[in-house]
């Protein structure tokens, strides 16, 4: 047998082995996480619902559900269809919408790659294009274009109808094709400018990158399809899964978070399945010659674009920063005979339902969720502020757990991969089994049930970052080790990640913060916080206030894409082919 048939042969066998090992460890993550369920938890169960259960979750009987008495696996199964279908036509649409603006963006691309300031015109419109697609967070998206036109027209829609059904699907597409263009324009990077002969196996070799991808989104298509749910009022797993949140009703919750982790776990596996056979059994040679690839890789971005988005990145940081000096009014001032103001020159962004000025609240909602994941970049931070001083060891420590130790531990495992071998594969594999673990669980599903259990909280909140963020911190080193700029060494991927890895890790705690917080398990009122200002009081009177809904998802779409732009800036000037790096803090 030779030896390249060999080593896929093991690594396989080695993708199945290990993919064992991560359903068997969840397990035991989610009897430890029901044993943490402190008492205070419990009595405030009991008086939301009005019953008495024992205060001991050991002697709960975890086969039904809390509140209602039915069994857990019989009320997962009701909602399966609705899942499954939601999975699988708005993946296929989203690989139709993936390879629709991939064409298009090919063929602006070969139009306008002369001259050279036309194709840098270009690059910083792609990039524009892209980052605004993959900025919005959908729960935003839904509020505004589906929830609030319903409310709006007073349109009384029947859930059996079948455009209803493809409605869902269509906002379910939407952000994995954008993250799939990511993808796929990193893919076309090493390729020939002159396709010539070989644009079919282009075209098959893309294709197959782009599906092997869509299974490993599995996780953030899960993560979609909670918000939509919510929006169109589907009974589906997604809604499922936040009206047990709620409620609490934790055998119903981790019942639904075992699913959703076999899901991601067979998925995924699947995925590598399919790549290691390509990988293997592919034998297209298209890809450019050196000299073609180092023309095009020295034709990067302009550096007066990077320090464009970075002053604006230092914008945000000092518009957080002087929020209580810079706002008009204080957070929580409350003028009752202004309640529900239009905007004028006293409120520019009008008032909210007690009279509170919404610029003002703005202000601090963007400080909030920038200190959130800044406190989960350095738990030290968090340590100081519990203790209510500076504590100098707590930084030290926070600084090695969050920065040196992914650091390292990515270091070791790109050191593994170098070796080439099965063997360096293997460990590779091993090194990164936790991360794996930690990734089954999509990210948003993984986060609401740690913090129905610690509670709504800053702290809490950067708590829960840091354990979501951390093992993807891995991931997004893997995908820029494993594709070094062009005549770099993996050494180098690995070093110049960092930056790239601290913006990205805020663009993630932005997404983080606001979506607990719509769903009430993030920065508690009156604190205010731009995800928690859409909900609430904020979809109440939509109608009668719409600026208390539009004004915080401008200034959340705003802020997200600014971050995110400033990432794909600085990964396509330091030369990284990949384009998939932010695909990875989303799955």
């Amino acid at each position: 047998m030779r030896t390249e048939r060999k080593r896929a042969i093991i690594a396989i066998d080695r993708r199945i082995a290990l993919t064992g090992l991560i359903i068997l460890a969840v397990w035991p993550m989610l009897i430890g996480m029901r044993n943490a369920i402190p008492g205070d938890v419990i009595d405030m169960m009991m008086a939301q619902n009005d019953q008495v259960i024992p205060r001991d979750p050991s002697a709960w009987d975890w086969s039904i559900s809390l509140w209602t008495g039915e069994l857990v696996s019989e009320t997962i199964a009701e909602r399966i269809p609705a899942m499954v279908g939601l999975l699988v036509f708005g993946g296929l649409l989203s690989l139709f919408l993936a390879a629709v603006l991939l064409t298009i963006g090919t063929l602006i691309g070969r139009i306008t790659n002369t001259p050279a300031w036309l194709f840098r015109i270009r690059q910083i419109l792609r990039l524009i294009f892209v980052s605004s697609g993959v900025s919005a967070p959908i729960f935003m998206l839904g509020t505004l274009f589906i929830v609030f036109p319903t409310i709006w027209s007073r349109w009384e829609f029947s859930v059996e109808g079948s455009w209803y059904f493809w409605w869902q699907i269509f906002f379910v597409s939407l952000l994995p094709a954008w993250l799939l263009v990511q993808v796929g324009h990193g893919e076309l990077m090493v390729w020939s400018e002159d396709l010539g002969h070989n644009k079919w196996q282009l075209i098959r070799h893309v294709g197959v990158k782009l599906i092997i991808r869509l299974l490993k989104l599995i996780g953030a298509i899960i993560v979609i399809t909670i918000p939509i749910e919510m929006a169109f009022a589907s009974r589906g797993m997604g809604r499922l899964v936040i009206e047990a949140a709620v409620t609490r009703d934790y055998p119903l919750l981790f019942g639904i978070v075992w699913f959703f982790v076999l899901i991601v776990a067979i998925v995924k596996l699947i995925a590598d399945i399919i790549e290691t056979a390509y990988n293997h059994f592919s034998h297209c040679s298209v890809l450019a010659e050196s000299e073609q690839r180092e023309e095009t890789s020295n034709m990067r971005i302009h550096k007066g674009w990077v320090v464009f988005c970075l002053v604006l990145v230092f914008i945000t940081i000092l518009f957080a920063a002087v929020a209580p000096q810079f706002a008009p009014y204080g957070y929580n001032e409350i003028i009752l005979t202004e309640r529900l103001s239009a905007p004028s020159p006293e409120h520019i962004f009008g008032t909210d339902n007690l009279g509170r000025d919404i610029f003002s609240r703005i202000l601090y909602g963007t400080r909030m969720d920038l200190l959130a994941p800044t406190l989960a970049l350095i738990p030290g931070i968090a340590i100081n502020w519990g203790f209510g001083g500076v504590v100098p060891w707590a930084v030290f420590v926070g600084i090695l757990i969050m920065l040196i130790f992914p650091f390292s531990w990515s270091l070791l495992a790109a050191y593994l991969k170098n070796m080439n071998n099965w063997l360096g594969d293997t460990l590779e594999d091993i090194l990164m089994l936790p991360r794996d673990i930690i990734c089954a669980f999509p990210w948003f599903v993984l986060g609401i049930l740690l913090m129905s259990i610690l509670g709504p909280g800053l702290l809490q909140v950067s708590l829960v970052i840091g354990i979501l963020l951390v093992p993807r911190i891995l991931a997004m080193m893997r995908e820029m080790y494993q594709s070094p700029p062009e005549g770099k060494s993996w050494l180098y991927g690995v070093l110049w990640s960092i930056p790239i890895i601290i913006i990205f890790f805020m663009a993630g705690g932005i997404l983080y913060t606001s979506s607990f917080s719509y769903i009430g398990f993030g920065i508690p009122p009156p604190i205010p916080e731009l995800g928690g200002m859409l909900s609430g009081t904020g979809r109440q009177y939509m109608l009668e206030a719409p600026w208390m809904a539009r004004m915080p998802s401008i200034f959340l779409t705003i802020l997200m894409f600014i971050w995110v732009m400033a990432g794909d800036a600085v990964l396509e000037k330091l030369g990284f082919r990949s384009k998939a790096v932010w695909v990875q803090a989303v799955e």
